[in-house]
């Protein structure tokens, strides 16, 4: 098997792949146990996070943990205290498969093809951040008469 060194690392993380590999240290000092760091986007955006850096399975689990009422707080410090090493194992198991499907040919193209961050995730987060309120005052609108009579027959 090979060994996954710093330069693949970066080649995969792609933008701020130094912070991302000082932390990476830390995990790999304890032979790939956790270590409790702090990851302020993942923490804010942890859904829109998780996209951009490509980690599908947990952005769908950051959009269900959403629907839970009083969980997604308790969720978000989670976010923000496992993010690197979320991130870590996600991009160590990736590594490691495409290393094994290509060991002979230089993997640094698919490396940066693979891995790196969706751009867009971006400009579609911000775009969601005005609409929803639009959406809000929208629905508040057609429905705020019904919600508030069910309201006044339940008070009754």
């Amino acid at each position: 098997m090979n060994v996954i060194g710093t330069d693949d690392y970066a080649s995969f993380i792609g933008p701020n792949a130094g912070k991302y590999l000082f932390n990476f240290a830390k995990f790999q000092s304890l032979r790939d146990g956790f270590v409790a760091t702090w990851h302020w986007p993942a923490f804010l955006f942890g859904f829109w996070w998780f996209l951009y850096r490509k980690m599908y399975f947990w952005a769908f689990v950051t959009f269900l943990v959403g629907f839970l009422p009083f969980g997604n707080l308790i969720a978000q410090l989670g976010y923000g205290l496992s993010a690197y090493f979320l991130y870590y194992r996600d991009t160590t198991a990736k590594i490691a498969g495409i290393m094994s499907m290509y060991p002979s040919q230089n993997s640094r193209m698919i490396l940066e093809d693979t891995g790196g961050v969706h751009g867009w995730v971006k400009f579609v987060g911000i775009i969601c951040f005005f609409l929803q309120p639009a959406w809000i005052f929208v629905v508040s609108l057609l429905f705020g008469g019904a919600f508030l009579c069910s309201f006044q027959q339940v008070m009754m």
